[in-house]
């Protein structure tokens, strides 16, 4: 694939350390979330924000998703970080409520319940256990935990409930427990980061979390 000059414009890159690189000629397509630029020698990594400023003087930012290197150009999955808080919140109190309701079912009384004739709730769980991806949810959270030194600056007096969180996922991993109990854990997450309005931070977080749940 081959980039046009015409369609390259310069945007920032901020890393989550927050080293920045400015001046990085990409074709940024809003409309379907897709970001093109050959800047091989720019170290691009997934949670990282890319910002750009409009003709208006109006700066957008962008959260990197995922990353395709091919050999002559990078494509990156991005959403914008405006778009994404305000599409994770709508939803976060339905995706708790739905969470609580399947780990009540799970673990409730079986009085009145109809279980398939041949299985049992302890079947059931190997089940769904088997199908989690611990893995996954691990990686995940080694990838929120690169934003550690910036909590206290970005969460102030609720980053000590964030990393017991975090802490409380591993513990859980750990001991493999069921995944509802996991995932009612990473809910807590998101609905602590939905509450910090205008934090990169706490973007980049919910758009980590966003796929496992």
């Amino acid at each position: 694939m081959r980039l046009l000059a015409r369609d390259l414009k310069p945007v920032t890159l901020m890393k989550v350390n927050g080293d920045l690189y400015h001046g990085i000629r990409v074709n940024l397509q809003s409309s379907v979330n897709k970001l093109l630029t050959q800047a091989f020698d720019i170290p691009f990594e997934e949670g990282d924000f890319i910002e750009r400023e409009l003709k208006n003087g109006i700066k957008e930012k962008y959260i990197i998703l995922k990353i395709n290197y091919s050999t002559n150009v990078i494509n990156m999955d991005i959403e914008k970080v405006t778009d994404l808080t305000k599409n994770r919140g709508e939803k976060i109190m339905e995706e708790r409520e739905r969470i609580v309701n399947n780990t009540n079912n799970f673990y409730g009384e079986a009085t009145g319940i109809q279980i398939q004739q041949g299985t049992n709730n302890s079947l059931q769980e190997q089940t769904i256990t088997q199908e989690f991806n611990y893995a996954k949810v691990k990686e995940v959270l080694e990838q929120i935990k690169k934003y550690d030194s910036m909590f206290d600056e970005e969460y102030g007096e609720k980053a000590p409930e964030l990393r017991n969180m975090i802490e409380e996922i591993e513990v859980l991993l750990q001991k493999r427990e069921n995944p509802s109990k996991i995932k009612m854990v990473l809910t807590e997450i998101k609905n602590l980061s939905i509450g910090i309005a205008g934090s990169l931070i706490a973007s980049g977080i919910l758009a980590t979390i966003a796929p496992i749940l």
